[in-house]
């Protein structure tokens, strides 16, 4: 009976798709239950995102530790998300404090701008942050779900593309060592990447949203909305989808069943899409700080290292490119491929950042067109080809994914010099200054400088080299210097006067007191075990190498935000 109910819906779905340039009313595909295997699958990926987070209380609670909150292999891109919902707090919109300088408060990102309600509650930041980890975790899997129902009717095949597309994960060489690209794979970006991952369930909700409005002929808010939101939550993937609604269109623009839609919404969904693009393009270039972000964060990253992790899926899925595409969805399955290839050259540029971010999400078109690739092959007589095929799958699944477990492990462990677990005595200074009421920025040495904004609210003098720019090698080398003791008493005088803080924290790396070298710009001192926090007078202005911004021609902290 399953068989000929298969049957049926590939016959109606024939019948909705022939005859191009004639009005025919839409295939209302039966909507499916969660069945235990995806159930499964849901538990499989959600244990998977808590890994790291169970590491960091695991820590806590066996050792003693002080977590910072983190949930990522990649402490310093949670620090700055835990500094914008700090900042986001107090005004809604979150500024760079990074830097010692004024920055503008324009950045409004609308998962940070609700965890910066929560903060203001009095949740704190890392708890804020967390909070998204579940909606993600699970509107990702719905997503996916959702996306794979509309390309697939058969249930083995819905099965195998919904593992391919949330657990994927296959081996290469990363800049000449043998490792897995994290970014590819959505389980990695549950570790501390939620509005990613959130990013990504909004354009599959948007791409399904879409394909029914257009195939019923209607304009409806889920596509236009749920693209808005995916590209201010994620912009690469608000570019990807824009670039795979067009070029889907191109492709069955005379199979469109709609008359009076036929330009209002595609129009109207690119257009919602596009609306945050053109706010973070008008930010890039308004604010200072964005404007070097974005060139900081511009870097090559080997296409062939990318080639080779997705191989395993690229090269069954280029089968089902033999075959025309016979509705929206499965031409819009085609052409995301390419769009993410597209994004991904254009970040590489001066016009984007980042390149990698435009493959999240790139293992669920892979997913469908390798299942939809292997159907088309001509069956052969394999024994048990079920069991072949889930081996298969495990074989592209579970190595790679086994391999990421046992890395985060190995970086989640307590080392001198990451934020990640810090002192008792620097959490202690950490928390006087966010007490204090006195305002002004911090200098202290560049792991504990990425904490500061999160913990405290004030600026720091270096923490993150994507926002404290311009020149942020330079400006932690001479704040290690300074820490070290390798600096003349009055080169570190000159030092930290020109750098406009108002404290300097010195961690408990620090061996030597910097009473003698601070000298007359000292005004007072607190000691928290193995850290210190020295009040300095109010800070001079900034000049020399130190006065590095175009636009405030001063590296100092008047007030605190």
């Amino acid at each position: 009976m399953r068989d000929v109910n298969v049957v049926l819906v590939r016959a109606q779905l024939a019948v909705a798709t022939s005859a191009p340039g004639r009005a025919r009313a839409p295939v209302a595909l039966p909507r499916r239950r969660v069945d235990h295997f995806e159930l499964a699958l849901l538990g499989v990926f959600a244990a998977l995102s808590i890994w790291v987070l169970a590491l960091d209380v695991w820590q806590v609670v066996e050792h003693g530790l002080v977590w910072t909150g983190t949930d990522g292999l990649f402490v310093i891109d949670q620090m700055q998300y835990l500094a914008w919902i700090r900042d986001a707090s107090h005004h809604v919109l979150a500024a760079n404090l990074f830097v010692l300088r004024p920055t503008p408060a324009d950045y409004f990102q609308p998962a940070v701008a609700i965890s910066g309600a929560l903060a203001a509650l009095g949740i704190s930041p890392s708890l804020a942050l967390l909070l998204w980890k579940p909606v993600a975790v699970v509107g990702t899997f719905y997503g996916v779900r959702a996306y794979v129902n509309r390309n697939l009717t058969w249930r083995p095949e819905r099965h195998a593309a919904l593992a391919l597309g949330l657990l994927f994960a296959s081996f290469t060489v990363v800049y000449g060592a043998f490792g897995v690209i994290g970014d590819l794979a959505p389980a990695f970006l549950s570790w501390g990447y939620p509005f990613g991952l959130l990013s990504l369930a909004a354009m599959l909700f948007a791409l399904v949203a879409y394909s029914r409005d257009r195939a019923a002929d209607r304009l409806g808010w889920g596509a236009p909305v749920l693209g808005a939101l995916a590209s201010s939550l994620h912009p690469w993937q608000g570019e990807v989808m824009i670039l795979t609604l067009l070029g889907a269109e191109a492709i069955r623009w005379r199979a469109y069943a709609g008359a009076r839609r036929r330009l209002v919404l595609p129009a109207v969904t690119v257009g919602a899409t596009a609306l945050p693009l053109v706010y973070y393009g008008i930010l890039g270039r308004a604010d200072l700080s964005w404007e070097l972000a974005r060139e900081a964060a511009v870097h090559s990253f080997s296409l062939w290292s990318l080639v080779l992790a997705l191989a395993p899926l690229a090269l069954p899925a280029l089968l089902a490119y033999r075959s025309r595409p016979q509705s929206f969805i499965a031409a819009a399955t085609r052409v995301w491929p390419l769009a993410a290839l597209i994004v991904y050259v254009l970040s590489a540029t001066g016009l984007s950042s980042t390149p990698l971010h435009a493959f999240s999400g790139i293992t669920v078109p892979l997913a469908v067109l390798a299942v939809e690739g292997v159907r088309r092959v001509e069956k052969t007589k394999v024994p048990r080809p079920k069991l072949v095929a889930w081996l298969l799958i495990a074989a592209v699944t579970v190595p790679a994914t086994v391999y990421e477990l046992s890395v985060a492990h190995e970086f989640m462990a307590p080392t001198p010099g990451n934020a990640n677990f810090i002192s008792r005595g620097e959490r202690d200074a950490l928390d006087y200054l966010a007490r204090n009421r006195e305002p002004g920025g911090v200098l202290t040495r560049f792991y504990l400088g990425s904490v500061v904004p999160a913990r405290t609210g004030r600026r720091t003098f270096v923490g993150n080299c994507i926002w404290s720019q311009p020149n942020c090698s330079p400006r932690a080398q001479t704040a290690q210097q300074l820490f070290d003791g390798s600096l003349s008493n009055r080169a570190a005088r000159r030092f930290v006067r020109r750098s406009g803080a108002r404290f300097v924290l010195a961690d408990c790396q620090t061996q030597n007191s910097l009473v003698r070298t601070l000298g007359p710009l000292l005004i007072g001192l607190r000691r928290f075990g193995c850290a210190t926090v020295y009040e300095l007078d109010a800070p001079g202005p900034a000049v020399g190498p130190l006065a590095e911004s175009r636009l405030d021609a001063a590296v100092r902290a008047p007030r605190r935000q």
